[in-house]
C-alpha cells in the first residue's frame, strides 16, 4: 500500500494524469485512514473495556453518558449496517460527542495547570523543614547546566533545554522584562494564522491561572475548594504541619486529575476512530485483517452492551461461556495484525506529507471534479492522526492573518491580565507563575553567553536558601 500510494502523490506532484489520479489518491487515503482507524479502534477499544470492567478508573462513572452513546454507535455501524444518510447523521453526533470530550478536557487542563503552580510554590519551600545536603555552589553549578542545556548539536533540543532550566530556576525577573518578554512572544506571530497566536494564548492563561469558561461551573467543580484554600495560604510564613498538609493534598488531587484526564483522553481517541470509520466507509476494502480488527471491535461492544453478537458464533471451537473467556478469545485475535499499525501509518504519512500541496497546486481541477468536501474531509483526518487527540476541526483554509495591530492588541490585553492577576498577591505566587509560563515562550536569549549570565544571575541574586537547594535538586534529578 505504501508504493501504491507513493507512486500515486509522485505522479501527482509532477502534473501527471491529474484528473485519473486525484480521485485515485482520494480513495488510497481514505482506505489507509478507515484500515489505521480500524486497527487503533480495536487494541483501544480492548484496553478501554479492561479499564472499565476492572474499575482501574475511579472516574468512570462520570463520563457513562458519553460511553453509553458511544457503544449504540458502534452497535450502529457494525451490527445494523447504516445507510449513507444514516452515516452522516451519527458522524455529525460523534463530533458532538468529541465536542462535550474537548468541552471537559479544557477544563481538566486548567485545573492541572493551576495545582502545577501551587506545586512550584510548595516546591520552593519545602527544604525549610529538611537538612539540606552539600550541592555544587552557584558558579560550579551554572556550568553543569550550561553543559547540559548545549550538550547537543541539535537546536530544538538546545531550546527545549533552555526554557526547561529557566523554568526550575529561581526566578528574579522585574515584571517590566517579564511583560515585555510577553509582548515579543507575541508579535512572533505576526504574519501566521491567527489560530497559532490564539493556540499561543489559549496555552499561556491557562499555565498563568487566567483561563476561565462556563463549563468551570458545571465539570468537576469538587476541585474548587481546594485550590481556594491553596490560593489564601501565606507561603512566605508556612509552617511544617500545613506544609504537609497541602503538599498531600497537591498530590492527591492531582493523582485524581491525572485519573480524569487519561479517561477523557481515552474516549476522545475511540470517538475519533469511530468518526474515521464512519467518514471513510464508502472507501472500505475487504481485507482479512480488517476482518479480525472489525471482529474484536464487535465482540468488545458487545460486552459492554451485554447483547449477544454473531462474533461469538466464529470461535472456531474454543468454550467462549464467560466474559473472561470471551476477552481472552479476542485478545488472541491480536496476532493477525502484528505489524499491521506500523505499515499503514507509514502509508498516511506518505499521504498526508504531500496532502496540502496538492490541495493547493490542484485546486481548480479539484473544484472542477466535485472533490473539494473530500479533500476537506482528509484534512480533518489528517488532524486526527497527526495532532492532538483533540485538534480543532473544520477549520477555514483562508485563515485571517496576524497583523501588528491584532499582536498588539493580544499583547495588551494578556499583560493587563497579567497585571490583575499579580495584583495583591504573593511574591511567591506571582514568580510560580512568570516561571510556568516562561517555560512556555519562544527563547529569548541570542548567544550562550547570554543563556551564562541568566543562570549565575537566578542563583547568585536568590538569597532564599530553601528555594536554591529546590531548585538545584530538580535540575540535577534531570541533568545527571
Amino acid at each position: 500500500m505504501s508504493s501504491k500510494i507513493r507512486n500515486c502523490v509522485r505522479d501527482l506532484e509532477k502534473n501527471k494524469n491529474v484528473k485519473e489520479l486525484l480521485p485515485e489518491y482520494i480513495k488510497q487515503y481514505m482506505q489507509l485512514n478507515s484500515k489505521y482507524a480500524r486497527v487503533k479502534m480495536m487494541m483501544e477499544y480492548y484496553l478501554f473495556y479492561e479499564m472499565v470492567s476492572e474499575g482501574i478508573n475511579p472516574y468512570i462513572a462520570s463520563a457513562k453518558d458519553t460511553a453509553d452513546k458511544l457503544y449504540e454507535i458502534v452497535d450502529a455501524f457494525f451490527e445494523q449496517k447504516p445507510s449513507k444518510e444514516e452515516r452522516g447523521a451519527f458522524a455529525a453526533e460523534l463530533l458532538k460527542l468529541r465536542q462535550g470530550v474537548v468541552d471537559r478536557m479544557q477544563v481538566i487542563t486548567a485545573y492541572v495547570d493551576q495545582f502545577v503552580v501551587y506545586e512550584y510554590i510548595l516546591n520552593r519551600v519545602q527544604y525549610r523543614f529538611e537538612d539540606l545536603e552539600l550541592l555544587p555552589e552557584d558558579s560550579v553549578f551554572a556550568q553543569e547546566l550550561v553543559k547540559f542545556i548545549f550538550s547537543t548539536q541539535d537546536n530544538v533540543t538546545i531550546n527545549d533545554n533552555i526554557r526547561f532550566v529557566i523554568g526550575q530556576l529561581p526566578m528574579r525577573m522585574t515584571r517590566g522584562k517579564y511583560f515585555e518578554l510577553i509582548k515579543n512572544s507575541i508579535s512572533v506571530y505576526k504574519g501566521s494564522d491567527k489560530s497559532s497566536l490564539d493556540g499561543f494564548i489559549y496555552m499561556f492563561r491557562t499555565n498563568a491561572m487566567l483561563y476561565r469558561d462556563e463549563n468551570m461551573e458545571k465539570y468537576f467543580t469538587e476541585f474548587i475548594p481546594v485550590l481556594e484554600e491553596l490560593a489564601s495560604l501565606d507561603y512566605e510564613n508556612i509552617d511544617k504541619k500545613t506544609y504537609d498538609i497541602y503538599a498531600e493534598k497537591i498530590r492527591i488531587n492531582a493523582s485524581r486529575l491525572n485519573d480524569i484526564s487519561d479517561l477523557y483522553m481515552q474516549l476522545g481517541q475511540l470517538i475519533n476512530e469511530m468518526y474515521t470509520i464512519f467518514v471513510t466507509a464508502s472507501y472500505e476494502e475487504e481485507e482479512k485483517e480488517m476482518d479480525t480488527a472489525n471482529l474484536v471491535v464487535r465482540g468488545i461492544n458487545s460486552l459492554f452492551l451485554q447483547k449477544d453478537s454473531e462474533v461469538w458464533n466464529d470461535k472456531k471451537g474454543a468454550e467462549l461461556n464467560t466474559e473472561e473467556e470471551k476477552l481472552y478469545w479476542l485478545g488472541e485475535q491480536f496476532v493477525s495484525i502484528e505489524g499491521k499499525q506500523e505499515k499503514l501509518y507509514e502509508g498516511l504519512n506518505i499521504a498526508g506529507a504531500a496532502l496540502e500541496s496538492i490541495a493547493e497546486s490542484q485546486k481548480e481541477v479539484i473544484d472542477e471534479l466535485g472533490l473539494s468536501e473530500a479533500f476537506t474531509i482528509l484534512k480533518d483526518l489528517f488532524l486526527l492522526t497527526s495532532n492532538s487527540v483533540f485538534a480543532d476541526l473544520g477549520e477555514q483554509a483562508l485563515e485571517e492573518k496576524v497583523t501588528e495591530q491584532i499582536a498588539e492588541e493580544a499583547a495588551d490585553s494578556l499583560i493587563a491580565e497579567c497585571k490583575a492577576l499579580f495584583q495583591g498577591k504573593s511574591r511567591m505566587l506571582r514568580r510560580a507563575v512568570m516561571a510556568n509560563t516562561l517555560e512556555k515562550m519562544p527563547v529569548f536569549f541570542t548567544s550562550a553567553q547570554e543563556v551564562a549570565d541568566y543562570i549565575m544571575s537566578a542563583l547568585s541574586s536568590c538569597d532564599d536558601e530553601a528555594e536554591k537547594y529546590a531548585s538545584k535538586q530538580l535540575l540535577l534529578e534531570v541533568i545527571q
